[in-house]
């Protein structure tokens, strides 16, 4: 079960995701709830200090001349990066949609982004594009452990996921 504060997370992210970028369109549904279980699943339920102290929703490194980022954090990664800074939830989920976008345009994204519909294609895709240094099969099991977590939260209030 998770708690009230979870959910609230929980749906800025999915909002965020779905609503989409100054730069960019927003995300079909069902790639949007993997952002909702990718984030969870970095930021350890969203308790990590990154996610606390900077608004950073999935441990994205800094960079300067972000269209999102206010600055680089004093907290790292568990690989040592340092993290950005995030105004709010909502840059940081901005930070991942566009950087999707970026993947789509350089070909290690499908072009149909509603063809991703498993915990495991995402996950690979994601490792497929150096996202992150762990393996695929821990990383895929810990979203796939958030998306069980949050099972119930997208029952109630997005049924129309086809989780």
């Amino acid at each position: 079960m998770i708690t009230s504060t979870q959910q609230s997370i929980a749906n800025r992210i999915l909002q965020q995701a779905t609503k989409g970028t100054t730069n960019n369109p927003g995300l079909p549904q069902l790639l949007a709830s993997f952002l909702v279980d990718q984030s969870a699943h970095e930021t350890n339920g969203w308790t990590s200090g990154f996610f606390v102290n900077n608004n950073n929703c999935f441990g994205y490194a800094c960079y300067p001349g972000s269209d999102w980022q206010d600055g680089c954090s004093d907290n790292k990664a568990d690989n040592g990066v340092t993290v950005g800074n995030y105004d709010s939830i909502e840059d940081s989920v901005c930070e991942i949609v566009d950087w999707i976008y970026r993947r789509v345009s350089d070909g290690k994204f499908p072009a149909d982004l509603t063809s991703i519909t498993t915990s495991d294609q995402y996950a690979q895709l994601l490792k497929n594009s150096g996202y992150y240094g762990d393996t695929e099969s821990n990383y895929s099991a810990g979203l796939k452990r958030w998306a069980t977590n949050l099972a119930d939260f997208f029952k109630r209030h997005y049924q129309n996921i086809p989780r």
